[in-house]
């Protein structure tokens, strides 16, 4: 039996190999299934052995579907379905339905996942009784839409739309949204009363989503607790906007109609829901939040409906305060006005809540960043609060201002504002910021010409500029980045990628400022080193070797190396060397000369580990994809270091170089796979190659946090068979001759660390 096999199509049934009776009326069950795709041939063929012998033997339906549930091919949901004989609907298009989440009032939504791409998603179907309901089809489709046009990341995405056939030939209309893991306010609360500032980010989340829906000219209508989602990372998402009305159009509703729910509902929507506005919206967060800090509906379910609706019309606006003591009175008064009577008495826009919950959203940072004892002394005469991080943000768009400006508050983060490219410049020649996210698409002056200005003049070092459009391509992207930008963000902005963008752009400014203090210090030692050896000139090369050793020793420090280290690292390159030159490769490149620079070179090759944060620089597991190229970049850092002290130094431009190249290229790769520059061959320098083979044994025979040391035998193994491509096959051929050496010079100088 083949591993995989290639999906069947469902015109085309086909009898599966591991049906040895396909009279029996489990494997005909069992085929039926794979026909309508709810398994895939391959989900079967990768079952364990013992379940596929399992299927093979059994013979009845329930015993086969008993497999396929215990194997988690089947959900219980669609184990009852097809008992039930009812397994059509379990296919829509290109989607299966796994499980039932929740019922609405026009459809029921399910979990459900794409055949092909393995995706799981959640799928709202209209009800059958509405199916034929041209006035309710209209609303669905207008949902469809509605969400479709609307990119956010406090809104549940729309990923597709269709209709499939049911078994009466009849359409079944479906819209298949983002599945999102967590659970719905109502039930959020209900589990545990959060704090006022978890209770206010939420409220600030959800009326960014509804400005983005104003924008869109769209009212949500039915704003409650259980339409809104909150993710495992504390993330709110709007949904449900079945009930949402476009303003140019409100022939979908007829006047005097009652749309929502009730606990939550405007006054004004309870009389004639086709007039409402973006404040009804405005009063359904309000009596969310008072929800959320009450931990109870703001009014009395008791009594018939119209007096439920005569209380909220006619009614005082509840007090918080009344629950909560604890609760200030200045919020107290935002959720009062939020909920006003009147419809002009509350907010008159989403924006306008968001900038009065700002000051009660979560105001401690949830991860701020790294900020080692060096950048203390660096950023302790910036202008601002000592030791923040301070972000520019330039946008014409006074919503995409306030979103990032809760981002980065959360964080812990300095924000100042420009609403276009000429304040924003005029503001950089006044102070100095770490970042700026400048906007691509602005009126006055945009982000392409304010890039090109601050690349042109720059106000200061190490500055970082991420652009971000809503509509830019990849070739506009490119080109950005071309033009210097450091990098790129799409619109919307999600929370979790703008926030992370930003702290690893602020790293490496961060990295960058440690490289310019290292490279002032190693000016500084240089120049005490010219005047000493301009009254010992004899001592030139004792005094190079010993600052240079010195150095890779406050280097060394920084990590988590043991004292050893950077000896046996020169004697290892040393011996390599040494054999090398015996053979009639490197006859001509490797003298006494050569081999002697090395050994005083080689003690520098991770000379930019100094400007890596020490989160990752000590990270005790692997390193994600983030911070892999962070501490990649150790390498240009170290290089870009060494090669301005000979800018300054042309006497030491022999010595320097080959610091240089090792210090750049010992992590290139013989087959051209390595980094920073993807070298490959004798394009990389001999001393890096050198180096390369060294620092690689050293690593194998040293116990690191994430695995054991590897023995003499174990090493060697992994350097001459494990390692194809790395290293220079002759100098492979040097180390086989040279192994003994090195074991003797690991044993002598041997790793001590004890974690």
């Amino acid at each position: 039996m083949s591993s995989r096999s290639p999906i069947i199509p469902r015109d085309r049934p086909s009898t599966h190999p591991i049906l040895p009776s396909p009279t029996a009326p489990g494997h005909q069950l069992l085929q039926r299934i794979l026909d309508a795709k709810l398994i895939l041939p391959d989900e079967l063929e990768n079952l364990p052995t013992e379940a596929l012998a399992a299927l093979e033997n059994e013979t009845s339906r329930e015993s086969v579907l008993r497999v396929l549930r215990d194997q988690g091919l089947l959900t219980d949901y669609q184990l009852n379905r097809i008992k039930s004989g009812t397994m059509h609907g379990l296919m829509l298009g290109n989607y299966r339905l796994l499980d039932r989440l929740g019922v609405g009032g026009m459809g029921t939504v399910y979990r459900g996942e794409h055949i092909l791409m393995r995706r799981k998603v959640a799928i709202k179907v209209l009800q059958n009784a509405f199916q034929d309901d041209p006035v309710v089809l209209e609303r669905f489709f207008a949902e469809m839409r509605a969400v479709a046009n609307m990119n956010h990341p406090n809104i549940v995405a729309a990923l597709d739309a269709g209709f499939a056939m049911n078994e009466d030939s009849a359409a079944v209309y479906y819209l298949v949204m983002e599945l999102v893991a967590g659970q719905d306010v109502d039930d959020f609360v209900r589990a545990k009363t959060p704090t006022q500032q978890k209770a206010c980010d939420l409220a600030y989340q959800v009326a960014s989503a509804l400005a983005e829906a104003h924008k869109n000219d769209l009212i949500h209508r039915d704003m409650k607790p259980s339409n809104i989602l909150v993710t495992e990372s504390g993330q709110a998402k709007l949904l449900d906007f079945g009930l949402a009305r476009q303003f140019a159009n409100s022939r979908l509703t007829e006047p005097g109609a009652i749309l929502g729910t009730l606990d939550y509902m405007a006054p004004e929507q309870a009389i004639d829901s086709s007039t409402v506005d973006i404040r009804a919206d405005i009063y359904g967060l309000g009596a969310t939040l008072f929800f959320c800090l009450a931990g109870r509906p703001p009014f009395s379910t008791q009594g018939t409906l119209t007096q439920q609706v005569t209380q909220r019309q006619n009614g005082i606006v509840p007090s918080v305060r009344k629950y909560k003591a604890d609760v200030p009175e200045n919020l107290d008064a935002i959720v009062r006005r939020m909920m006003a009577i009147r419809p002009e008495d509350r907010f008159p826009n989403p924006q306008a809540v968001m900038h009065a919950l700002l000051p009660f959203v979560q105001t401690t940072p949830s991860a701020t960043i790294a900020v080692p004892s060096m950048r203390e002394a660096l950023v302790e005469t910036r202008p601002g609060q000592p030791g923040k991080s301070r972000v520019l943000l330039v946008d014409d768009e006074l919503s995409i201002r306030e979103i990032c400006r809760y981002y980065f508050k959360v964080e812990g983060l300095e924000c100042h504002e420009a609403e276009d490219g000429s304040e924003a410049i005029e503001m950089l020649r006044r102070e100095q910021f770490d970042l700026v996210l400048l906007d691509v698409d602005m009126e006055f002056m945009g982000g392409y010409e304010t890039l090109a200005e601050l690349r042109k003049n720059p106000p200061f070092p190490n500055l970082k500029i991420i652009m971000m459009s809503g509509g830019a391509s990849g070739d506009e992207m490119a080109r950005m980045l071309a033009a210097g930008a450091n990098d790129f963000l799409s619109k919307p902005l999600s929370r979790i990628q703008t926030v992370n963008r930003v702290k690893m752009h602020l790293e490496q400014r961060e990295s960058q400022e440690r490289n310019d203090s290292l490279r002032k210090q190693l000016l500084a030692m240089n120049a005490e080193l010219e005047r000493a050896l301009n009254a010992r000139n004899s001592d030139l090369v004792d005094s190079r070797n010993a600052l240079v050793f010195s150095l890779a020793k406050l280097v060394e420090g920084r990590s988590d190396e043991t004292s050893g280290h950077l000896i046996r690292i020169q004697k290892f390159c040393v011996a390599l060397a040494e054999e090398a030159a015996k053979m009639p490769k490197f006859a001509s490149q490797i003298d006494d000369n050569f081999v002697r620079m090395l050994e005083c070179c080689a003690p520098l090759h991770d000379i930019g580990n100094v400007a890596l944060p020490d989160h990752i620089l000590l990270k005790p597991s692997k390193l994600d994809a983030e911070e892999r190229i962070i501490m990649q970049s150790h390498t240009t850092i170290g290089a870009d270091t060494l090669q301005a002290v000979a800018r300054r130094h042309g006497s030491a431009v022999a010595f320097l170089q080959m610091a240089i190249d090792i210090a750049r290229h010992h992590h290139e790769r013989y087959d051209g796979a390595g980094y920073p520059d993807r070298l490959a061959g004798d394009q990389i320098p001999l001393a890096a190659r050198i180096m390369a083979v060294a620092d690689v044994y050293d690593a194998l025979r040293c116990k690191m946090k994430y695995r054991p040391a590897m023995s003499r035998l174990g090493a060697m193994e992994m350097m001459l068979e494990g390692s194809s491509g790395q290293f220079d096959p002759q100098l492979v051929d040097a180390l086989r001759i040279a192994e003994g050496e090195f074991d003797r010079i690991f044993l002598e100088y041997p790793d001590v660390r004890t974690y």
